[in-house]
């Protein structure tokens, strides 16, 4: 059995070289590659990850980085990196095994896509580079689709902002032992904000310089990088991958189009370089492909969905403005409009209930629900960049999941930076009407908030959401069974401590058949 707390909380320690004997290192050591230009020190000072996981296999990624706060990592030679996959974390049984270079054109990043495995059991994995052995990482595959499944365990986190705390709630996360990880986005900020813990690498990044070297630095968080090996991810993105509110190709302060488009180019292709997602996934031009489907057996099926790439700009700008703004004008309700753009429509509105999962989950990047707020006047307004910017498309997924009627109709958020519970509504203009699923939003990790008197203040408004709270970071684990769902809201007493204590602030059961949550 994996020690999670020796092996990943206390010190990623890499095997001693004498462990690597049951791989020929050889053939990753011939001369003339990676050999005497790229820079000394370790390798692997960006850890390892998994992600993607199906019932053969799943994806392995690591980068090459002995300087990581250097655009190029410190490396410039096209370098030689073996791996392997074992049953075990001695590395005796070795079942999968093979070599990749590592090009300065992608940071010298590595992904793997293994298959071939066996279904819903875990495995083991190393790299071997210039005669260096990485971290041990632990990855687990998922069960066929549509067979039987007792439970899953999986974290969720958002919004961690490296200037403003320690990433100390994966800390926590890791001793729960997770099957699975997901990110629902704002796995880097862009730009300097707010209170500082620590000093940002680059006050604002716009070029593919600046985002590498704010990736890699992000991965140089110990938690992260515990959370990273200890269990497969799964991602979705929001804005900060690129800079604040951006929709589409249209930037909240107006830059020229085409260096908007170069900026987004940039931050998509060191996304991509950092982040253990798959080959179909890197950037094309223009395109980066990331909403998908993620099965687990006949338990559950999550949509990972794309808020940002193909949407349509805010509506209700103005000349001073092309961003998030309190609003109230007809564009809001234009049809046409749509948050997911309109292939992403196509793919996601007929799948719910067609994977006859007991749990059907929506990964989108922010609170779904309405809602009802006011303008600093008292009128009756909404935020231009969330779903109450978006109505049609909402009330289309909406409309959907009435039609077809899953099993279980989860949302699961992030963005907002602070805890939300809710009612799915199907009409939010009469709270009598069906109520068709249950939100979950999970605050951030470390970024602030300070919203917690207004917000408050809005909750008589909006009797469908039951729960806020923004005064504490912290992740959201999740239990699944066939028979419920539970919800653990776990807050860390602090971001100011890599080592900060975690408790459970907020428990809810959601059982099957009953789109309701209740606090236990």
């Amino acid at each position: 059995m994996f020690n999670t707390r020796r092996d990943i909380l206390t010190g990623l320690s890499a095997l001693s070289l004498g462990a690597c004997a049951t791989t020929p290192l050889g053939s990753v050591e011939r001369a003339g590659v990676g050999q005497a230009t790229n820079g000394g020190g370790d390798l692997f000072t960006l850890g390892v990850a998994s992600g993607d996981p199906v019932s053969d296999g799943f994806v392995l990624w690591t980068r090459l980085a002995p300087l990581p706060l250097q655009a190029n990592g410190g490396m410039q030679e096209p370098t030689r990196v073996a791996w392997q996959v074992a049953e075990d974390e001695r590395f005796s049984r070795v079942i999968r095994a093979g070599e990749t270079v590592a090009t300065s054109e992608w940071a010298h990043s590595v992904h793997i896509e293994v298959s071939g495995l066996q279904p819903l059991r875990p495995y083991f994995y190393r790299f071997i580079a210039n005669g260096q052995t990485s971290p041990v990482g632990r990855a687990k595959t998922a069960p066929t689709f549509g067979s039987s499944v007792a439970s899953l365990r999986m974290g969720i986190a958002t919004c961690q902002h490296f200037e403003q705390g320690f990433f100390n709630c994966y800390n926590d996360m890791v001793a729960q032992d997770p099957d699975l990880v997901l990110h629902m986005g704002d796995y880097i900020y862009e730009a300097s904000w707010g209170p500082q813990v620590r000093r940002q690498a680059s006050a604002e990044a716009v070029t593919l310089a600046d985002y590498r070297i704010i990736h890699a630095q992000y991965k140089t968080d110990k938690a992260l990088q515990a959370a990273h090996a200890a269990a497969p991810w799964i991602m979705i993105w929001d804005d900060h991958e690129v800079v604040n509110d951006y929709a589409g190709l249209n930037d909240e302060n107006y830059m020229p189009r085409e260096e908007f488009r170069a900026r987004r180019n940039a931050a998509y292709k060191a996304y991509y370089e950092h982040m253990p997602v798959r080959l179909r996934s890197k950037p094309h031009g223009d395109h980066m492909r990331l909403y998908d489907y993620f099965h687990y057996g006949n338990l559950a099926t999550i949509a990972l969905t794309d808020g940002r790439q193909y949407r349509d700009d805010q509506a209700c700008q103005t000349p001073d403005d092309g961003g998030a703004q309190m609003v109230n004008c007809p564009e809001l309700n234009d049809p046409t409009r749509s948050m997911f753009g309109k292939e992403q429509e196509r793919w996601l509105m007929p799948s719910f209930a067609r994977s006859g999962a007991t749990w059907e989950m929506l990964a989108q990047p922010t609170l779904f629900s309405r809602l009802n707020q006011t303008n600093r006047a008292g009128e009756a307004a909404s935020w231009s960049d969330g779903w109450d910017g978006y109505p049609a498309t909402r009330q289309m997924l909406l409309d959907a999941v009435a039609q077809r009627k899953p099993k279980n109709f989860v949302s699961l958020g992030g963005d907002m930076h602070s805890w939300w519970q809710a009612d799915l509504k199907l009409d939010y203009d009469d709270m009598n009407s069906q109520t068709v699923g249950t939100e979950f939003v999970t605050t951030s990790t470390t970024a602030h908030s300070y919203a917690y008197g207004r917000f408050s203040r809005m909750l008589p408004n909006n009797p469908h959401i039951h729960f806020f709270d923004d005064r504490a970071r912290g992740y959201t684990l999740i239990d699944l069974t066939p028979e419920r769902m539970t919800v653990k809201f776990q807050e860390v007493d602090n971001v100011y401590s890599p080592t900060a204590p975690t408790k459970t602030r907020k428990t809810y059961v959601v059982e099957s058949g009953v789109p309701k949550a209740n606090e236990v």
